[in-house]
This record gives C-alpha cells, sequence and structure tokens, in this order.
C-alpha cells in the first residue's frame, strides 16, 4: 500500500508539471546590447529550431524545460526526461546577442 500511494503522489506530481514550459519564474538578462532579454523569447526560437528538427511531439514531451543563463550573454535550455529506461533529452545553447544557435545536441 505504502508503494502505491508513493506511485500515485509521483504520478501527480508528474501530470501537474506537463504543461508548464518552464520554472515559475522568469529569467532575463540585463545587456544593453542583447536582442534576446526575455525567457519567453528565447523560448519562442529554441521551440521553432527544436520542433522542425526533432518534432514537436518530441519536444513537448519534455516539458518543463530547464533553463539557464551562461556568462549573462548565452541561454541555455534542457529538456526534462521523464520516461522510464533508456532516451535522452535536448540541449540548446542560444545567443542573448543575436538569438543565433550556438549549440544544439539531443540524447538517444
Amino acid at each position: 500500500m505504502r508503494n502505491f500511494c508513493f506511485f500515485i503522489c509521483c504520478a501527480f506530481i508528474s501530470c501537474n508539471n506537463i504543461g508548464k514550459t518552464t520554472s515559475v519564474v522568469q529569467k532575463n538578462i540585463e545587456c544593453e546590447d542583447c536582442l534576446v532579454t526575455k525567457e519567453e523569447t528565447v523560448l519562442g526560437i529554441a521551440e521553432s529550431v527544436l520542433f522542425e528538427t526533432y518534432g514537436r511531439d518530441n519536444i513537448e514531451g519534455q516539458r518543463p524545460y530547464k533553463v539557464s543563463v551562461e556568462n549573462d550573454s548565452i541561454w541555455r535550455l534542457e529538456g526534462t526526461f521523464w520516461h522510464l529506461g533508456y532516451g535522452g533529452t535536448f540541449d540548446i545553447s542560444i545567443s542573448a546577442k543575436d538569438g543565433k544557435v550556438i549549440y544544439m545536441t539531443h540524447g538517444k
């Protein structure tokens, strides 16, 4: 019974996060010469590229995304792994200065 309750709690938490794109706290970059300063903008860029490359269903299945800022000018987004067993997630880095993709991969 204890294992069943644990499973139900985990399932509830997982289902609660599936529709979310990122965490509640939105990140911004304070940079005078940067074009991509808001998280919502970089999400649009990243999803456009990732959907075209790896498929919409695959990428949306990796929500919520982990979003971080590196060196105050590079956005890094990673997918969340929700499956048991083998598989991977995307990893993409986008320049805040011009919105160009610096690095992109998807694990298997």
